[in-house]
């Protein structure tokens, strides 16, 4: 067996550049490995940064440690039964 390994941009029309060459007609098994872009990231990121301070789903709770306890326990509760 023989790996052709290559770092390569594939075009848009999806043809396989000429270092393929060998391969063409023959039964191969193609591994496709794409990175992510970085830019979507960014974007990703952003985007939740606006968010900060936008969302009031919580803002009514005055002690949040006390709300999740009281949460926490109602569940219990509803388990022992």
């Amino acid at each position: 067996m023989k790996l052709i390994e290559k770092e390569i941009v594939i075009a848009a029309d999806g043809k396989l550049p000429p270092d393929f060459r060998e391969a063409f007609g023959r039964k191969a098994r193609v591994t496709v490995y794409l990175q992510e872009q970085e830019q979507e990231k960014t974007e990703s990121a952003d985007f939740l940064s606006d968010l900060v301070g936008k969302i009031q789903a919580f803002r009514e709770i005055d002690d949040p440690v006390a709300f999740q306890r009281n949460l926490r326990t109602s569940w219990e509760r509803s388990w022992d039964k």
